[in-house]
């Protein structure tokens, strides 16, 4: 952590992540206090323990798409969809996570 502020950076964070395509959205989901819960190549789900169950962030990817699952802010609702690339994806993640903890 830097010593004046609270972010994170790449060299706080373990590098554990097995696809490092997605260690900035790692590094913003872990500044916030989420944890990951499943970390495998195609797969990543991140949770805060406080949260409970129901919401949850994961990006899944198969052969031809890159698949998001994002919550509905006060439902116990996910809203899904899929992209072509992981940037997209990975931008779309983040806006929807910003959304949803303000």
């Amino acid at each position: 952590m830097n010593a004046h502020d609270n972010t994170l950076t790449i060299n706080d964070v373990n590098l554990n992540i097995k696809n490092k395509g997605f260690l900035l959205l790692d590094i913003l989901f872990k500044e916030k206090g989420w944890t990951m819960s499943k970390n495998e190549f195609n797969l990543i789900e991140y949770k805060r323990p406080d949260f409970g169950d129901l919401d949850y962030f994961e990006i899944r990817i198969d052969k031809y798409k890159v698949n998001v699952s994002v919550p509905i802010k006060h439902t116990p609702y996910q809203y899904k969809t899929s992209f072509d690339n992981y940037y997209n994806a990975i931008e779309y993640v983040e806006k929807r996570f910003k959304d949803f903890i303000l």
